[in-house]
């Protein structure tokens, strides 16, 4: 059983591991949380879901509080002991730390292996979320970094099978005394018959035409998505190339701030902010697109994953411009898909867009890695070291 705490669909990893169980032979269950308007018991793809019915207001926060301080849900754990004795559980898998806790305590008296899918560093993105203005005042106070890493360093000796998605992350948690063997790597990459299945919009394509566009595709939800520095090397871009647009195709907390300061800036005509578009649409925004951007800042985060984007761009064979953050620079630099700058500085970002100008200098970035994605870099190699972890539990 797969455990999400968000309603499910969408989320690209949880579908592709569970796609990828189900074509190998497990009955896959996925309990998921509940935005309220979907059914309890659904179907998706061959794949059972239970979701998590939803409390009343005042509930929710003070089960959150709970969690938040005890690492364990109280809710969570009564649908999880529920959905075994219906269904038949016999492993739990846990997407990321929240409710690894509450998984653990039924899997012991359950005698049920659990695994632990660590999608990023968790205390690393708690300290982030406690900065900003937006995060609730109760989970500034309730939500430590300092007690999520006890907490992972503890669970994580508990559990059957860690999953990471770089190796940057296992050699972090081996810090904890973790054995390498017990942790798999299952990078974020994209599944190639997923991905060019769909049909292009022919309409976007026209609307951009004419355009040297740089793309973003993904979260506007964090500073640490880096898309401030890619703002600010626009100016420095549009005056080397008067066609450039940036074109920022995601949403998230940040977009009317980060709006607000795009319009301050020259050239701010030249800067997109398309919104949120289903995953379909993805390929077309890429293949319109002339340079692909993941302009991560370095942080405890980000030098420890890797997004899906970067082996979507390359698969579509565009040339990918990436920060300085480890996971994302060795990938560049052993697939030779297209160059690296210096985190957080618009400048040196600009002048790698600049260079991209140059339509022969695209073309074989590009090329270089659709090659990698085709030959080794893509979920169906990846996917492997999944199924050889449930052979092993």
């Amino acid at each position: 059983m797969i455990l999400a705490d968000r309603d499910f669909p969408p989320d690209i990893r949880v579908e592709k591991e569970a796609r990828t169980l189900r074509n190998h032979g497990r009955e896959v269950t996925i309990l998921s949380g509940h935005n309220g308007r979907t059914p309890l018991i659904d179907q998706w793809d061959g794949c059972r879901i239970v979701r998590v019915p939803r409390g009343g207001r005042i509930m929710e926060k003070l089960l959150t509080a709970g969690l938040l301080v005890t690492g364990y849900h109280r809710k969570w754990a009564r649908a999880i002991d529920e959905t075994i004795d219906r269904f038949g559980i016999e492993a739990l898998h846990v997407h990321d730390l929240s409710l690894l806790g509450t998984a653990i305590v039924i899997g012991k008296r359950r005698r049920i292996p659990v695994v632990a899918d660590l999608h990023e560093n968790y205390p690393a993105l708690v300290a982030l979320a406690r900065k900003e203005p937006e995060t609730p005042w109760y989970r500034k106070v309730l939500n430590s970094p300092r007690r999520w890493r006890r907490y992972e360093k503890r669970w994580l000796h508990e559990t059957s099978r860690v999953i990471v998605v770089v190796e940057e992350a296992r050699s972090r948690l081996m810090k904890y005394g973790i054995s390498k063997s017990k942790i798999t790597v299952v990078e974020n990459l994209e599944d190639i018959s997923q991905f060019t299945q769909f049909e292009t919009d022919k309409e976007l394509v026209k609307k951009y035409s004419g355009d040297f566009v740089v793309l973003y595709v993904g979260g506007i939800d964090g500073p640490h998505r880096g898309i401030k520095t890619a703002i600010e090397a626009m100016p420095h871009v549009c005056k080397e190339i008067p066609e450039a647009s940036l074109l920022i195709v995601g949403d998230g907390y940040l977009r009317f701030q980060l709006e607000a300061m795009a319009s301050r800036l020259p050239y701010s005509e030249r800067i997109t902010f398309a919104g949120w578009h289903p995953l379909s649409k993805v390929p077309t925004f890429i293949n319109l697109s002339a340079v692909c951007l993941v302009p991560h800042l370095s942080n405890e985060l980000t030098e420890s994953t890797n997004p899906h984007k970067l082996s979507q761009y390359m698969l579509l064979g565009k040339p990918v411009v990436v920060s300085s953050c480890g996971p994302l620079q060795r990938v560049v630099e052993k697939t030779g898909a297209g160059l690296v700058f210096h985190e957080g500085d618009s400048l040196a970002l600009a002048h790698a867009i600049i260079r991209l100008k140059d339509t022969e200098t695209r073309k074989k970035l590009g090329e270089a890695g659709r090659v990698a994605v085709n030959q080794y870099y893509n979920w169906k190699v990846s996917s492997n070291n999944l199924l050889m972890a449930y052979d092993e539990l």
